[in-house]
């Protein structure tokens, strides 16, 4: 199961310089301190509240929301001031991530719109991919208002909340899942590195990193591929070893 992979890749635009050096790029308006993203934010918001159809602004608020971690606002943005004004969009820095911002905010609006389970987790795996955690977790708590039986939803929660820094509320979620279903390597397996690696109960964290462990040995569960079967054994064995 691809989605579930341990390593955290790389938030997709780390390193790449998306937002203009200069606020605002609206010709009219001249101040804004450069260390104040805040008031950067609210002005630009204003501005383009009086003038909706403010294309630079949009590029400018889009990157103030990127920055933020308002990432779906940001990409709906793009995608707006794009449908008004391509070519000068594509003339930006924000244009390196037009395709993205493109593909996941049409996603978004057709999911919304269809009540479709499989286009929120085709969101949230695009989001989970990329690092984007919390949009992700946005993406799947609305595929499971429409279908509260997928447990790999469930867990793929969890696993946001973890990387949210939200371990206890991972903790929960995935004792839920493991009550329910006591077989299941996954929730057994996360269950097991949130208590033992996050909440410092090792005694408990071991007890379900042992069944883990006895699930993938005896029970034959499903993996994506050989790759990540070889990945889970190694890390298994290194978790039972540290005590």
């Amino acid at each position: 199961m691809n989605r579930l992979k341990i390593a955290i890749l790389v938030l997709f635009f780390s390193g790449v310089n998306l937002f203009a050096k200069e606020f605002p790029v609206c010709k009219e308006y001249f101040f804004i301190n450069e260390s104040k993203t805040k008031e950067k934010q609210t002005f630009l918001e204003k501005i383009l509240a009086d003038e909706p159809s403010n294309v630079e602004c949009m590029i400018k608020l889009s990157s103030v929301y990127l920055r933020n971690n308002r990432v779906s606002e940001g990409f709906d943005l793009i995608r707006r001031a794009y449908t008004l004004d391509p070519k000068f969009v594509e003339k930006q820095n924000i244009s390196k991530v037009l395709d993205l911002a493109l593909k996941l905010s049409r996603l978004k609006e057709v999911a919304l719109k269809d009540s479709d389970k499989e286009l929120w987790n085709e969101l949230g795996d695009t989001y989970f991919e990329i690092g984007i955690f919390d949009e992700a977790f946005y993406a799947y708590e609305k595929s499971l208002e429409l279908d509260a039986n997928q447990t790999k939803i469930d867990i793929l929660l969890a696993i946001c909340d973890g990387n949210l820094d939200r371990s206890r509320k991972a903790a929960v979620r995935l004792e839920k899942i493991v009550q329910k279903w006591p077989y299941d390597f996954y929730a057994n397996y996360y269950y097991g590195k949130v208590l033992k690696n996050s909440l410092d109960n090792e005694k408990e964290g071991q007890k379900y990193l042992l069944m883990a462990d006895y699930i993938i040995t005896y029970k034959e569960p499903e993996f994506e591929n050989e790759a990540e079967l070889e990945f889970l054994k190694n890390d298994l064995e290194f978790e039972l070893e540290q005590k």
